[in-house]
């Protein structure tokens, strides 16, 4: 697979520039609004800052396909600056040695920001209990000259190319951005093909959202409120686009996975069945391509907040090292703090995968109980072998 100079990677890299912490996305929203806007897509903000991406075809068919993904990642939430020396709360699952060792910052955003480093808050007795503030101060390089409210994030390369492998500040959900918009940029693309052509067959795109959401890693906020709303259809199947923390059985490397659920809830056979028939669809032109099926437990993602308001849903994961930057465990006070990373291979045929689901709409249907049941048939000869092999225990 060549992907040096790849258009998905290189929409990533551009991505990886901008700092996000919950509730301080405005910089990643404000490069996914005007990269899309260029597209000419149809956009809107809701009253929370969530932004949703609609492409409708002419003749659309069947329910649409929404892709989401969040544009937050865990930090720290500045709550004052006094000269060269700032208070910071954590917001989302940051690595709990982050809170007692000296650790490297970013306090504001490109290209308005400082660096400095934490020290351990004296209110800061367990790092490990969720429950407390878990403050943290950050003594400043320097003075800075924009005001609060900001967040700090871990001072990280924002994006590195390294081999086969992504190197980021926060890849979990940056990935999951990018992806979404790769694809509204290949639908675009796709378009403008079939418009040249005068034999177009127009009947073969999805109807496709794309929802970006905030606040995902305190409480699947954004998320939540989109489901709430009602502005998505309820017939509209749901995939939510993560990067998740490699789990026994996940491996780098062998393709994205199909996650059949999270570690709330198990997620629905009939949107999965989407995935699934794009897989095989995908491999009648790309022999090589590969993917994995697992129950992803290691976290919550955005599908479950869907999931309670009635939504079929299903995911998509790229598997992750150093989730959440933890290079040892979140929990593990002696660890340290370091890029997440992905697997270029996974990352593209991720989005080749929800790329084919899109421009397919034969494959957009979630299964209905009525089609399950007609694969399940058993047919004559299995009935009349089973009958005659049956046991008489009296």
């Amino acid at each position: 697979m060549d992907i040096f100079g790849n258009r998905s990677i290189e929409i990533l890299s551009q991505l990886g520039v901008y700092t996000a912490a919950p509730f301080f996305e405005s910089k990643v929203a404000e490069f996914i609004w005007k990269f899309l806007k260029k597209l000419e897509v149809n956009l809107f903000q809701d009253q929370f800052g969530n932004i949703i991406a609609h492409y409708r075809p002419e003749n659309s068919n069947g329910p649409a396909v929404a892709f989401v993904a969040h544009m937050d990642h865990p930090g720290f939430e500045v709550i004052e600056i006094d000269g060269f020396r700032a208070l910071a709360r954590a917001s989302g699952g940051i690595p709990a040695t982050s809170l007692v060792k000296p650790t490297s910052l970013i306090v504001g955003n490109f290209p308005e920001f400082v660096t400095g480093i934490t020290a351990k808050h004296e209110s800061t007795v367990d790092p490990l209990n969720r429950k407390s503030e878990r403050l943290v101060w950050i003594d400043l390089d320097e003075k800075p000259k924009f005001d609060l409210p900001t967040a700090a994030v871990f001072n990280i390369p924002g994006f590195e190319l390294k081999g086969d492998t992504i190197y980021m500040r926060a890849v979990d959900d940056l990935a999951g951005c990018a992806a979404i918009l790769s694809l509204f940029e290949e639908l675009k693309s796709h378009r403008d093909n079939l418009n040249k052509a005068a034999t177009a067959n127009l009947n073969t795109e999805v109807e496709v959202y794309g929802i970006f959401t905030r606040a995902e890693e305190v409480g699947l906020f954004g998320a939540s409120l989109v489901a709430e709303s009602g502005i998505l259809p309820k017939q509209t199947a749901i995939i939510s686009i993560e990067s998740s923390s490699v789990l026994p059985g996940v491996n780098q490397g062998s393709g994205p996975i199909i996650r059949t659920g999270d570690a709330a809830k198990t997620f629905d056979s009939s949107a999965e069945a989407i995935l699934s028939r794009g897989v095989l669809s995908v491999q009648k032109s790309n022999s090589q391509f590969k993917y994995q099926r697992r129950l992803m437990y290691g976290g919550v993602c955005e599908a479950t907040a869907f999931s309670a308001y009635g939504y079929s849903v299903t995911g998509i994961a790229f598997p992750l090292g150093n989730y959440h930057n933890s290079t040892s465990g979140l929990l593990d006070i002696n660890g340290d703090v370091d890029a997440e990373y992905i697997k270029c291979q996974d990352y593209l045929y991720g989005i080749q995968l929800l790329t084919e689901v899109a421009l397919n709409s034969e494959l957009s249907t979630p299964m209905e109980p009525d089609r399950l049941k007609e694969n399940m048939k058993v047919g004559d000869e299995e009935r009349e072998k089973l009958a005659m092999t049956k046991w008489d225990f009296d």
